[in-house]
C-alpha cells in the first residue's frame, strides 16, 4: 500500500493572506477523505503532492521517495489527479483521444493505448460517446472522462477532487464501487469531498483541514463522535445521525446500515 508522508511543509500564494503549513502528516489508508470547508486548503494540498504547486519548505515522499527527485514519468505513475472542474484537464478533440493523450505521456504503443483506451472507456460508462467531442457531454460525464483518464495510467496513488459533484445518483454507485476496487488492488484513493454521507459510509479514515492546517486525522466514526470539533469545524453529521439525534439518540452512527445493525437485536 502507497504512504504519502508530509513533513514540515509550507506555501503561501503570493497574492493572498492564506498559508498553509502542515508538520508532519502521513496518509497510509486506502481510501482517505480530506473534508473542510471552502478555502481550508485541501486542493492546495492536492497541487502541492502533485507538482503543480511548489512548497516554500518542506518535504513531500510516496513510499519513502521524495516527490520531486521522480522522473515525470514515474511521478504519472505514482500519482494521478481529477480535478474539481473537469472542463480544466479536457483539450483533445473526442472523447478517447482524451484518454489516448494520457496513455501517450507514459507509453508510445499506440495499439495497447487505443486497447487500453476503450477498455476504461467501457468501465466508466462512456463507450458509446467515444467519437464525441468532450464538451459535448454533460458536466457528469466529462467528470466521468477526466476519471476515466486516471484510470487508464493507472497510478498507485489516485487523488480525486469532489468527484461526486454533478453526478447522478447510478454513476455516483458506479465510481464508489471503483474506488473500493482500486483500493482492494493495492491503489490508495484520496478524495476532496463535502460530502459526509459518503465520507462516513466508505473512507476509512479522513482528515479534516482548517485555515490550512490539518486539525484532525482518524477514523469517521472518531471524526463523527466527536460534535465539538464537527461544529467549530462547519461540518455536518451525516443524515442519519442529524436523525437520531432529533429523536434523542445521542450515538454515533454512520449510515443508516449502521443504525439497523447496532439496533437489530433490541
Amino acid at each position: 500500500m502507497p504512504k504519502i508522508e508530509l513533513h514540515h511543509l509550507q506555501f503561501s500564494y503570493p497574492e493572498k493572506s492564506f498559508n498553509l503549513a502542515v508538520e508532519n502528516q502521513v496518509f497510509a489508508d486506502s481510501m482517505a477523505a480530506i473534508v473542510g470547508q471552502n478555502g481550508a486548503g485541501k486542493s492546495t494540498i492536492f497541487k502541492l503532492l502533485t507538482g503543480l504547486l511548489k512548497a516554500t519548505t518542506g518535504t513531500i515522499k510516496v513510499n519513502g521517495t521524495e516527490l520531486g527527485e521522480l522522473k515525470p514519468a514515474d511521478r504519472l505513475k505514482t500519482i494521478g489527479i481529477t480535478f474539481q472542474n473537469p472542463d480544466d484537464q479536457l483539450f483533445n478533440a473526442t472523447v478517447k483521444r482524451e484518454v489516448e493523450w494520457s496513455l501517450s505521456q507514459i507509453s508510445s504503443d499506440k495499439a495497447i493505448n487505443s486497447q487500453r483506451a476503450d477498455q476504461v472507456l467501457e468501465k466508466v460508462g462512456l463507450t458509446e460517446k467515444a467519437e464525441e467531442n468532450p464538451y459535448d457531454l454533460s458536466l457528469s460525464e466529462r467528470k466521468l472522462l477526466t476519471v476515466a483518464t486516471v484510470l487508464a495510467v493507472d497510478p498507485a496513488v489516485y487523488l480525486f477532487d469532489e468527484p461526486m459533484m454533478s453526478l447522478d445518483w447510478p454513476s455516483k454507485q458506479m465510481l464508489t464501487d471503483i474506488f473500493h476496487e482500486l483500493s482492494a488492488d493495492g491503489h490508495q484513493v484520496i478524495t476532496i469531498t463535502h460530502d459526509m454521507d459518503w465520507v462516513a459510509a466508505e473512507f476509512s479514515s479522513v482528515a479534516v483541514m482548517e485555515h490550512g492546517r490539518i486539525k484532525f486525522t482518524g477514523a469517521p466514526r472518531e471524526l463523527f463522535g466527536d460534535r465539538d470539533l464537527v461544529q467549530r469545524v462547519g461540518l455536518l453529521p451525516p443524515k442519519i445521525m442529524a436523525l437520531t439525534q432529533m429523536l434523542g439518540d445521542p450515538k454515533t452512527y454512520l449510515s443508516p446500515e449502521d443504525y439497523q445493525v447496532k439496533h437489530q437485536n433490541m
